[in-house]
């Protein structure tokens, strides 16, 4: 998964779980770091996942999906073949 935030690169999920995967890949959750945007002139601030299903838990956290907020803006787009709720 990546972020997508208006004039903005895409950024991708630092940290996702340890034991869940779909198509090979760790999958995120909510509440996970995010790499900060580099933005010239600007202090670093951390990014996170807002938050995630209400529905499915990875590891006891709510998985996160494309579309989920981000908490400083923007939103994440999703990779590979797998959905869920």
């Amino acid at each position: 998964m990546k972020t997508f935030h208006p004039q903005q690169s895409p950024t991708p999920v630092i940290s996702a779980s340890p034991t869940v995967k779909a198509d090979s890949i760790a999958l995120a959750r909510a509440g996970v770091d995010l790499t900060p945007h580099d933005k010239p002139n600007h202090p670093t601030l951390p990014r996170k996942i807002a938050a995630g299903s209400s529905c499915v838990l990875i590891d006891g956290i709510p998985a996160a999906r494309s579309g989920d907020a981000i908490n400083r803006g923007g939103t994440l787009i999703g990779g590979g073949s797998s959905n869920i709720g």
